[in-house]
């Protein structure tokens, strides 16, 4: 059985750990030089630290509650609105928990009937007075949600990597292993990135790919258009397209929350990659992300 059909049977099979699926990925990264692939599986198996971007599927919306009492009375357990936590703290995405963990340590309990809780105790001080009354002591605050969002996640990845395989394969429908793909079209590289952004990804209008690994050396400063465009059309894109995310960026002058492209933007992000991936924008998959990440990313102030 070659390495493909085995990572589509262990996608499929619950029964496989899914810390065992991603190890013979990460072979098959190794296999087709992949270092998108590469990056993810290492980020799944060993976690995402605070500066890594942590995937939609990795979210989860938490309900917050409080426990607490002054000298008459005693409060437990008692539901607080997420707007009003919001306007408290300042942090519009507070309810979204960032699971962080490596995939390997989440293990959910089916049919759980207790909520998971997170501890949001060190911002308990900035519920007093505008959340809480201030006679109140706060003795606990926390946020919770559902245990099967963790399955949610385990499954999400297993759902990936399936997509991934049988997108290659159906690419390459005559290549059993993956020496058959990399003797029978020099662009793998490029094909395969694609597969992963519109697999992996899941087509996402946030920030994909990686600029690492292409030399990409420019400078578009904060908020100015002209930078902007006078770097894209240096990098090939026609004043059509130009045009059209000129358009897309006078309605969303920031980036959405979590750092990613709003909807607009971030669907011509994802048609400009898929001109990159066909070979109708004439540049490298790889580099042509990377254009437009460090483009855009500069515009919005973030390069």
């Amino acid at each position: 059985m070659g390495l493909l059909a085995e990572i589509q049977n262990d996608a499929v099979n619950d029964t496989t750990p899914v810390s065992t699926l991603l190890r013979k990925v990460m072979v098959l990264a190794s296999n087709l030089d992949s270092d998108v692939l590469e990056d993810w599986v290492k980020l799944e198996m060993n976690g995402y630290p605070p500066e890594a971007e942590v995937p939609e599927y990795r979210r989860i919306k938490m309900n917050f509650k409080v426990s607490g009492a002054n000298m008459a009375y005693k409060i437990t357990a008692m539901p607080i609105a997420t707007a009003l936590v919001a306007k408290a703290t300042g942090i519009d995405d507070i309810h979204i928990f960032r699971c962080r963990q490596a995939i390997g340590t989440i293990v959910p309990v089916e049919n759980a009937t207790s909520p998971m809780t997170v501890s949001m105790h060190n911002y308990s001080h900035r519920l007093s007075r505008t959340v809480i009354e201030e006679s109140y002591d706060i003795h606990s605050f926390w946020g919770e949600f559902s245990a099967s969002h963790l399955l949610g996640i385990i499954d999400a990845v297993r759902n990936r990597v399936l997509e991934f395989v049988l997108a290659l394969k159906k690419k390459y429908p005559n290549a059993g292993e993956v020496d058959g793909m990399t003797t029978k079209e020099p662009a793998i590289g490029q094909t395969v990135q694609h597969i992963f952004n519109t697999t992996i990804n899941g087509g996402s209008a946030g920030v994909i790919g990686n600029a690492n690994h292409s030399t990409v050396n420019f400078t578009v400063n904060h908020g100015n258009l002209q930078d902007l465009r006078q770097q894209l059309t240096a990098h090939g894109i026609d004043a059509t397209d130009l045009a059209e995310l000129e358009g897309a960026l006078a309605d969303e002058p920031n980036l959405a929350t979590g750092k990613n492209f709003g909807p607009k933007v971030g669907a011509w992000f994802g048609k400009m990659v898929g001109k990159a991936a066909s070979g109708v924008w004439n540049v490298g998959l790889e580099t042509g992300g990377a254009v437009l990440q460090k483009a855009l990313l500069g515009y919005y102030g973030l390069s």
